[in-house]
């Protein structure tokens, strides 16, 4: 027996109406925007005899969130360094300084590997990394 043609035009309205509500969820997916970038200045410096300074800004991080900093080994060693915890504030931007680090290496070679910096906005995941030259962790 064959279906009655107004069964069969409400079974093909009902797939085709299906196949539209997936392609527009589909495409509102795509269209929801994506969280911006972080963005980071770092700058490494040497502080008189044997100390560094590092001073980190950035924006576009969770407002008020946490925020870990670290830095991959330092030139001279196999150790990472630990910056710590810092908050951005309710606009997303964070500050960081820090006056009171000391030399790694007093190797030139060492020296000329460069640092990288790895901020991670711990609420998102999202992680911004940023080169720094070695040269500021050379003890003189």
């Amino acid at each position: 027996m064959t279906p009655f043609p107004t069964a069969r035009a409400a079974s093909l309205a009902a797939s085709a109406l299906a196949i539209i509500v997936l392609a527009s969820n589909a495409s509102a997916t795509r269209a929801t925007p994506r969280q911006d970038k972080l963005s980071i200045g770092v700058e490494a410096e040497q502080l008189g005899r044997n100390r560094v300074k590092i001073t980190i800004s950035g924006k576009k991080f969770t407002p008020n969130g946490p925020v870990f900093i670290n830095t991959t080994s330092l030139p001279g060693t196999a150790t990472e360094l630990d910056l710590g915890r810092i908050e951005a504030d309710k606009d997303g931007k964070i500050s960081f300084k820090k006056d009171d680090l000391e030399c790694s290496t007093p190797v030139q070679e060492d020296a000329a590997r460069p640092v990288f910096v790895v901020i991670t906005d711990s609420t998102t995941n999202r992680k911004a990394r940023q080169r720094v030259e070695g040269t500021a962790w050379l003890c003189r």
